[in-house]
């Protein structure tokens, strides 16, 4: 691989991992935002997620152009360090640093995705409880009414007592 394809590619992996960073604090701020609960700032923060996620596709794009033009492939970055590796040791290093940086990345990334999913699946359980609430307090109570459509008091007949204490 020539020194300007190699440049090329390195400044493709340096874009994409900064993406990937990006994108890792927009998900840090919206696990904020849900521990929070406060759903306007949610619909924010969704959309820069999926406007970040868009821009990572396109990087993506091009580093499979790079890699169709370079090897007639779609390669990973297992087999970028492999190909340009074994022309190049220096170059194997610096592909090597950068698929460490990005794999820490995506881990970080798959945590915090799932604390998140974990965040809004508790959100969904309290709202419908705090809906149940809600319902329960305005709905009447359809147990005190008895057969005739009254309500029923359960109240003791006062004459009985009377009755008995005078006798």
């Amino acid at each position: 691989m020539e020194k300007t394809e190699f440049k090329k590619l390195i400044t493709m992996l340096d874009k994409e991992i900064e993406s990937y960073e990006v994108l890792k604090s927009l998900f840090e701020e919206k696990r904020d935002v849900l521990k929070k609960a406060k759903s306007s700032d949610l619909v924010e923060v969704d959309n820069r997620i999926i406007a970040q996620s868009n821009s990572i596709t396109k990087i993506n794009k091009t580093r499979q152009e790079l890699s169709y033009n370079y090897t007639g492939k779609d390669c990973s970055m297992s087999d970028f360090i492999e190909i340009i590796g074994s022309e190049n040791e220096q170059y194997k290093t610096e592909l090597e640093e950068r698929k460490v940086k990005i794999c820490n990345i995506l881990d970080e990334l798959t945590l915090l995705n799932n604390q998140n999913v974990e965040l809004l699946k508790h959100g969904i359980v309290m709202t419908d409880k705090m809906l149940e609430t809600i319902v329960d307090a305005f709905a009447p109570q359809g147990s005190n009414y008895n057969g005739a459509g009254k309500t029923d008091t359960h109240d003791l007949n006062m004459w009985t007592v009377n009755e008995e204490i005078w006798w």
